[in-house]
């Protein structure tokens, strides 16, 4: 039986409850439950996309209400701050950077294989850090104030596989 997109929305939806509520041992749990590439239900790709579509969503929000015109940015952060180009993060980090800019340009074709290069044959450590990146940064983004803009991701320890030690 294929997992039906609304089942999708709602774990998504949980992680988010769970992501903003700070409960951090069910959290830890419902991550690893979700990213297992064996589990029952939706695909760990579609939660992803859900958890995209409501980052974009909101970011269009806030950009209509801003009225920006000007392209989509956002702006990424290493832990103590830093800024952080793309092309230094772990790929599949910067998949989902990418696809999220993808979903707010309405590039459903860039969105959706940038998703599947994050997504795509990654062992449990990688598929939990994509999902965990993105509830931190939707989270960090509904969470912020609403006049900032463009968007400051910040991405979690072991996402710099490029950056000396």
């Amino acid at each position: 039986m294929k997992p039906s997109p609304r089942r999708a929305h709602t774990i998504a939806r949980d992680l988010l409850s769970l992501t903003r509520s700070g409960e951090a041992d069910r959290l830890a749990t419902a991550l690893v439950s979700t990213a297992s590439p064996t589990r029952q239900g939706p695909a760990l790709d579609d939660v992803v996309e859900r958890l995209v579509d409501t980052f974009s969503l909101a970011a269009k929000d806030r950009r209509r209400s801003l009225r920006i015109r000007e392209p989509f940015t956002l702006r990424l952060r290493d832990p103590a701050g830093m800024t952080v180009r793309p092309d230094k993060l772990d790929p599949r980090v910067a998949a989902i950077a990418r696809a999220i800019a993808a979903s707010v340009r309405d590039d459903t074709d860039t969105c959706a294989d940038q998703i599947g290069e994050a997504c795509g044959n990654a062992d449990l450590a990688q598929r939990i850090r994509v999902l965990a990146h993105c509830l931190v940064w939707t989270s960090d983004l509904l969470s912020a104030d609403t006049t900032a803009y463009p968007p400051v991701l910040s991405c979690l320890d072991g996402s710099h596989p490029h950056r000396p030690q």
